[in-house]
Order: structure tokens, then C-alpha cells, then sequence
């Protein structure tokens, strides 16, 4: 590791008062303190005892106009919750029911992803199929077909 072997004391204590070594948070492997996918990411957090609304503003509660924009939506969901899960992770990676959930996270979003992909198109160049170069026929997933800037 980066700091293994070496002749150098270092204090983290910086990493303690910032908040960034929070050993006792812990991963409930019942998900009571987790959002599901979509609240968080509308929250912008998975985690309950993590989310600080700012000021007395609140996350807005998207409503799809087509199910277009729901499958779509659904996958930003999915992957929101992904990356999450990621970044506990990376903080604590000996957390094996939380690599189980995120391991679900991975299947839920791939299962989503194939049904928006089957019915409306490629999300990404790598999604091409068959022998023929789909990647150019649009609309592209990111458009916007109409109405706001909320999908």
C-alpha cells in the first residue's frame, strides 16, 4: 500500500475531525437506513443518516411523462444507487452485506438498462447490436423530446 513500509509517522487525525473516518456507520443489512434507488437519487444520498437537506430546500419528485423518460429515469436510478454504494465501499471494503446489496444494485440496473435498450435504443456506443451501427439513429438517450429539463 501507499503508506506501507515507510519511515514516515503520520497523524490522520485531520481525516477524524473532517468527518471522512466514520467507523460506526454501519451497512443494515435490512436497508432501514438506506433510501431505495429512486429517493436517493432524488435525495443525491442512499444513506438516511447522510442526507443534510440544504437550507429549506427539498429534492424535487420527478414524474416521467412517457415510459420512455420512466426507463431511462429508472436506469439513472439504478446507477446513482451504484455509485453510492461504491463510495461506502471504498470507505469500508470489508462490509460484506453491503458488496451483497450493491451486487444486487448491479443487476437491478443491467436488467433495466437491457429493457430500454430493447425497446428505444442504444444508451451508450457500446450497446450496438447485430451488424448494423444503431449508435447514429436518434433520438439519443439524453434528448429532450419536449417539456422541461426534468425528464
Amino acid at each position: 500500500m501507499l503508506f506501507d513500509n515507510n519511515d514516515i509517522d503520520l497523524d490522520f487525525t485531520f481525516l477524524n475531525l473532517a468527518g471522512l473516518t466514520n467507523n460506526n456507520m454501519e451497512f443494515d443489512s435490512d436497508n432501514r437506513n438506506l433510501f431505495a434507488a429512486k429517493e436517493g437519487f432524488l435525495r443525491g444520498n442512499m444513506f438516511r443518516n447522510e442526507y443534510k437537506p440544504y437550507k429549506n430546500l427539498t429534492f424535487i419528485n420527478i414524474r416521467p411523462k412517457n415510459d420512455r423518460d420512466a426507463k431511462l429515469f429508472n436506469v439513472m436510478c439504478y446507477s446513482f444507487a451504484i455509485t453510492d454504494m461504491n463510495l461506502y465501499l471504498d470507505v469500508h471494503p470489508e462490509d460484506r452485506k453491503a458488496l451483497t446489496y450493491l451486487k444486487e444494485l448491479i443487476v437491478e440496473e443491467e436488467k433495466a438498462k437491457k429493457e430500454y435498450i430493447m425497446k428505444y435504443g442504444p444508451l451508450n456506443v457500446c450497446d450496438t447490436k447485430g451488424d448494423k451501427f444503431d449508435w447514429i439513429n436518434g433520438p439519443w438517450s439524453w434528448e429532450n423530446l419536449g417539456g422541461n429539463i426534468y425528464v
